[in-house]
Parts: C-alpha cells; sequence; structure tokens
C-alpha cells in the first residue's frame, strides 16, 4: 500500500513535468507580419529613355515607347503578438529579383513582447511601355504580381522552430501561424 501510494505520486510528478516540459517547448511566439507602402515614397516610376523596341519605324508621338523603371516601397513590419519571446528571426523566402532590394534581418535578432521591427523593400521592375500601357501599369500593387508570400521562420527558448506565412495580394493581407514549414 504505501509503496502504491509511492508509485502514484512518481507518477503524478512525472505527469506534471511533462506537461511543463511539452508547455514549454511547444509554447510559441504570436509573430505577425504587416507589409504597406511607404508614405514617404510609395511607388512609381522613372523613364530610362526611349526604347530601341519600337512597334512602327517611325512611331507617332504616343505611340513610342519607352524603357521604364518602375518601383513599389513598402515596410515590412514584424511584430511580435505574444507574451513570448521570438529568437533567431529569418525571413525564409519572399519574391526577391537582382534588381529589388531588401534590408536584412540580424542573424541573432530577437523579439520580447510587443517588439515590431520595420524592414524596407523596394520591389523593381523594368519594361518597355508607350506612355498610355505605364500609365495603366503603374498601380498600389504590382500588377505582374498576384500576390506577395513572406516565409518568416523563428525559434521560442526551448528553441523549437515555428514559422509565420504572409500572404498579401491587391485587395487582402493575411498571416498564419505554423509548426512546420510550408512549401
Amino acid at each position: 500500500m504505501i509503496m502504491s501510494a509511492i508509485i502514484k505520486a512518481a507518477l503524478a510528478q512525472a505527469k506534471k513535468f511533462g506537461v511543463a516540459f511539452l508547455s514549454f517547448v511547444l509554447s510559441r511566439p504570436r509573430i505577425d507580419i504587416d507589409m504597406i507602402l511607404n508614405p514617404s515614397d510609395l511607388y512609381g516610376q522613372k523613364t530610362i529613355s526611349v526604347s530601341n523596341k519600337q512597334d512602327h519605324d517611325v512611331p507617332a508621338v504616343a505611340d513610342v515607347r519607352w524603357d521604364f523603371l518602375f518601383f513599389w516601397n513598402y515596410i515590412i513590419s514584424i511584430r511580435n503578438n505574444s507574451s513570448k519571446t521570438a529568437y533567431n528571426l529569418k525571413i525564409e523566402s519572399i519574391y526577391k529579383t537582382k534588381i529589388d532590394h531588401l534590408e536584412q534581418l540580424n542573424n541573432i535578432l530577437s523579439l520580447k513582447e510587443a517588439e515590431s521591427i520595420d524592414l524596407s523593400y523596394i520591389i523593381r521592375k523594368e519594361v518597355t511601355l508607350n506612355s498610355r500601357e505605364a500609365d495603366e501599369f503603374r498601380q498600389p500593387f504590382p500588377p505582374f504580381l498576384d500576390k506577395i508570400v513572406i516565409i518568416l521562420s523563428y525559434t521560442n527558448e526551448a528553441r523549437k522552430k515555428f514559422y509565420t506565412r504572409f500572404v498579401m495580394d491587391a485587395n487582402s493581407k493575411q498571416n498564419e501561424h505554423l509548426f512546420f514549414k510550408p512549401h
């Protein structure tokens, strides 16, 4: 009887420790991402030069094709919306070409409760268009993209890795909080 009581007490302690351990390992920070156009320099175009790719031998002025550089200046805001500190934040994936710019995160960055960090993100696109087409191409969301997807990884205090998947299109934004890296 005494042995049975000791075993029951030991099992109860083991269960408590197991639950506490799982709670420690699986307790996750909640990191949310938002993306807005930079209010100081939203989006626009720069005319590079008259293009050598004309539709006609001697085009009318309205039909002259120009080489343009379009740009969209975003601010990516990453915020810890939980009471748990997030460690080792890393942008695993984002749309980026060789002429785009993404401000880099510090490799050992951590965000405590309610902290946030803002990163500069510039999407650029070189295209050849006439002035009418250029006016149609210049929009708040890059018209050549269906959506922008950002995958962010981070760890909790027990070094368990978690992910936030942020999806933005011309009309909506959504954060998904995941235990496994999305494909």
